[in-house]
């Protein structure tokens, strides 16, 4: 009996041995595992508090926003019409009821089998990819990370592998879980993935390689993708197929032995052939409505935070510091605009777009010539502004629609005259001490600019000045008003371009530039005086909407006043005879409606110009070459003026023929033939305004220097009137005297007029003393009357009779003939003397005729 029971004793020891050897193993491991647990985090203690801590701040900062590319960038006119996108790889998140259950599944069996079970952190997975490391030698074959826990490296850490990395995930992994539901997960996981080819997200990889929706992909199908996101270098399909057939195959075996799938489908899976349908949807090539709409949503960007924007620069520090600073600004929201992500809607009419190109293209089409770049090297831009909304409504940056520079925004070239009424003359009606009607005297400076045709008009109005585009007048005016003066007013308008080097350049008033303007520049300028003197901060942009933040256009600022109204009125009213005077520079290219506008000719024709303007629209149009050369026989009112004539006719036809309304601070004056208010009724009347005026008398010193300067105008023309009036005495008595020296000098005889003809005779002569001719004719004279003294007396009849100015006696029996009468040679009468006969053209009064 106790043998037997020792030798049952026996086996029982021999069957518990190894459990408790297990056991003691287990826990000595435990221990062991504890103590040098304790060891690594007393020793890492820091790092891994560090490894926390930041793990705490990404799940408390995270949104589900966070887990999704940036989609295209797409731009839309003023209808909704997509006009443009800027493809930055095609991405679109879907959510997880249109991601295939195929791949969800696929992703499971391959990476996480325990993902619906465990929260963020699969133990069992780390103990048995820790097992393999050891067995491996320290080398790792399998992971050990969670979807979860790959969906946290994907988006907020590197794909570096450190065991700083793997703790942060560590930390987060559980944390995800708490906020997120598993299928949040998988959609975030699915939507963060890359397929290779520049396919990011499940979307954009379903496109290009089946030419399908996420929710359609078939058994074989999700196994590839599942494969290329493990490896997308190794496994890219197009690349590598043979190891990407590999991959595919291992991930259906993996769903069938995960009972996603049957046998039966397994084995039809396998026997798929893998083929892709790589569709590529290539972005669209940027317009001249995209290129600008980028460039204005990106200028409203930098409003939102807050950039100062600067056009007038006092210093070449100033300058080059702005322009670094603006740059760099730039270039930073217009990368993150083409990255994607961004709704841009624009003021843009595509109808006016086409319009206006067609309108270019049609007149230049003559011009065949290439350049070596395959473009044309004569070329033409285009802009075109709303007055009544303020935006740009169509932009043309050179010729056909296949060139990518827009030279709409771009290019800078030399203004010529259109930039006078800007620069020049509406800044000097601000002042009230120029009008349309104040006199200048046009003539040629030394080192001063010379007219278009060397023609000098002496003294000229503003008015005609200005419709004439006399280039001493325009210099003259913004010389005596200060040039920065002028510039400060184009800063106000935004004008890109200005240069330090531009201050105190007096060739800026004909549009002598360091860098030139923009043709959108002159266009929102010129649109200022269309708009009562006010300037829209607006671009075309209407509404720009984020992906992640929506709505984030804050609009423009409110309009700038830059000219008073009255200012905008008088000079708008000048410009019209641009159009319809025939001395006008513009002359012909009237519309049909109240327009205004101006010409605009750089040296050689190299730049050619004519911006103008209805109440509706405004727009710029510049013509010349690439590389600036000069365009003989081409000025403003040619092609450019002819464009604006056919589009502005165009676009306004139907619409009502408004005129701009008077200000009641503007009056029409009669006016004296010095341009000045006059209470006389002259029958010429020009435009004054009561605001400019008061303006001028608030400068109290240059009112006084004014008033003085206008009455010594006024006291030298009364001395030239005088001047004229004694000339006119001198070459009347000069003609007579010499009238009567003739007669005497042809007298026979003597008789009883002869000494009331010598008498007079003397008077003319002492009325020419001090002339040039008094001496040769007092000799002629003196040898006139000794002879007449010397011939025989005759008695004459008593009828009175004319003898000379003021002077009678009794006419003679036979009416005597007086030279001058008629032409001796022919009997004819004598032509007419200075002033009969004005055969010359009116002379242009300064006034309004």
């Amino acid at each position: 009996m106790g043998k037997k029971s020792r030798k049952r004793k026996s086996a029982w020891n021999i069957f518990f041995r190894p459990i408790k050897v297990i056991l003691f193993v287990f826990l000595l491991a435990m221990v062991i595992g504890g103590l040098a647990g304790g060891v690594v985090f007393i020793k890492y203690q820091d790092e891994i508090t560090t490894c926390k801590e930041k793990a705490d701040t990404i799940i408390s900062q995270t949104s589900k926003t966070d887990f999704s590319q940036p989609m295209d960038t797409r731009v839309y006119d003023s209808e909704g019409n997509l006009i443009g996108t800027i493809n930055s790889g095609h991405y679109e998140y879907v959510s997880i009821k249109d991601i295939s259950e195929n791949l969800q599944n696929a992703y499971i069996a391959q990476e996480d089998r325990r993902f619906y079970k465990h929260h963020g952190i699969d133990y069992k997975g780390l103990l048995r990819a820790g097992l393999v490391f050891i067995k491996n030698k320290g080398v790792a074959t399998q992971g050990g990370s969670t979807i979860t826990q790959q969906v946290i490296k994907n988006t907020y850490l590197t794909q570096e592998r450190t065991i700083q990395r793997k703790i942060t995930e560590f930390f987060a992994a559980p944390r995800m879980e708490d906020k997120y539901s598993k299928k949040d997960i998988m959609e975030f996981y699915c939507n963060t993935n890359y397929y290779a080819n520049r396919s990011y997200g499940v979307s954009e990889a379903s496109r290009y390689y089946f030419d399908k929706e996420a929710k359609d992909l078939t058994i074989w199908e999700a196994a590839t993708l599942a494969g290329i996101s493990n490896n997308p270098s190794r496994y890219d399909p197009v690349a590598h197929p043979d190891t990407s057939k590999w991959k595919r195959d291992q991930v259906i075996d993996n769903m069938a032995l995960c009972k996603f799938i049957t046998k039966e489908e397994q084995e039809n899976a396998k026997a798929q052939p893998l083929t892709v349908a790589k569709v590529y949807e290539g972005g669209t090539t940027e317009n001249y409505q995209t290129s600008y709409a980028i460039h204005s949503a990106v200028l409203e960007l930098m409003k939102n935070d807050d950039f100062v924007f600067q056009y007038v620069f006092h210093s070449k520090s100033s300058y080059d510091s702005y322009k670094e600073e603006y740059q760099e600004q730039y270039q930073a929201k217009s990368d993150m605009v083409r990255k994607g992500g961004f709704e841009i809607h624009t003021s843009l009419d595509s109808k006016l777009q086409t319009a206006l190109q067609n309108n270019i293209d049609t007149h230049l089409k003559g011009f065949t010539e290439v350049q070596e770049n395959g473009k044309f090297a004569l070329q033409g831009a285009a802009v075109c502004v709303d007055n009544r909304t303020g935006y740009v409504v169509a932009i043309v940056g050179g010729r056909g629609t296949d060139d990518e520079y827009n030279r709409g925004f771009l290019s800078r070239r030399q203004p010529g005259s259109t930039i006078k009424p800007l620069i020049d003359y509406a800044p000097a009606f601000e002042t009230g001490f120029y009008y349309p009607s104040r006199l200048v005297n046009d003539h040629l400076f030394d080192k001063g600019p010379k007219n278009s045709g060397g023609k000098y008009f002496g003294e000229v109005s503003v008015r005609e000045a200005l419709n004439r585009s006399l280039n001493t007048v325009a210099w003259q005016v913004l010389t005596d008003i200060g040039v920065d003066k002028g510039i400060s007013y184009l800063g106000k308008m935004h004008f890109v371009g200005l240069s330090n080097m531009d201050n105190g350049n007096s060739s800026m008033s004909i549009g002598g530039f360091t860098e030139g303007a923009r043709v959108v520049d002159m266009a929102k300028g010129y649109s200022v005086l269309a708009n009562q003197g006010k300037y829209s901060n607006k671009t075309c942009i209407t509404s720009i909407k984020s992906q992640y933040d929506g709505e984030i256009y804050k609009g423009s600022q409110a309009d700038e006043r830059i000219f008073t109204e009255d200012t905008a009125y008088m000079v708008t009213d000048v410009l019209k005879g641009t159009l319809d005077k025939p001395y006008g520079t513009g002359s012909g290219l009237g519309i049909g409606v109240p327009a205004a506008g101006k010409t605009g000719t750089t040296n050689s024709s190299k730049d050619t110009w004519f911006c103008g303007y209805t109440r509706y629209y405004t727009t710029a149009i510049w013509v010349g070459y690439d590389t600036p050369r000069a365009m003989p026989g081409v000025y403003g009112k040619t092609y450019s003026g002819k464009m604006w004539h056919d589009f502005m006719a165009e676009i306004n036809k139907d619409l009502p023929p408004l005129d701009w309304d008077m200000p009641s601070t503007v009056s029409a004056y009669n006016v004296d033939s010095r341009g000045e208010k006059t209470d006389q009724e002259t029958g010429n009347k020009d435009l004054f305004s009561s605001v400019a005026e008061a303006a001028a008398m608030a400068d109290t010193k240059k009112w006084k220097d004014e008033e003085a300067r206008k009455q010594q105008e006024a006291q030298s023309q009364m001395n030239q009137a005088a001047q004229d009036a004694a000339r006119q005495t001198q070459e009347q008595a000069a003609a007579s005297l010499q009238a009567l020296i003739a007669e005497f000098n042809g007298l026979n005889h003597r008789d009883s007029t002869t000494d009331d003809k010598i008498a007079s005779a003397k008077t003319f002569l002492e009325q020419l003393n001090g002339t040039e001719t008094y001496d040769s004719l007092k000799q002629a004279l003196d040898d006139a009357v000794n002879r007449v003294l010397a011939l025989p007396k005759q008695d004459d009849s008593s009828k009175p009779q004319e003898i000379g100015p003021g002077m009678t006696k009794p006419r003679e029996t036979t009416a005597p003939v007086f030279p001058g009468d008629s032409d001796p040679q022919t009997g004819g009468a004598v032509g007419n003397g200075p002033g009969d006969d004005d055969t010359q053209a009116e002379a242009v009064g300064p006034g309004m005729e």
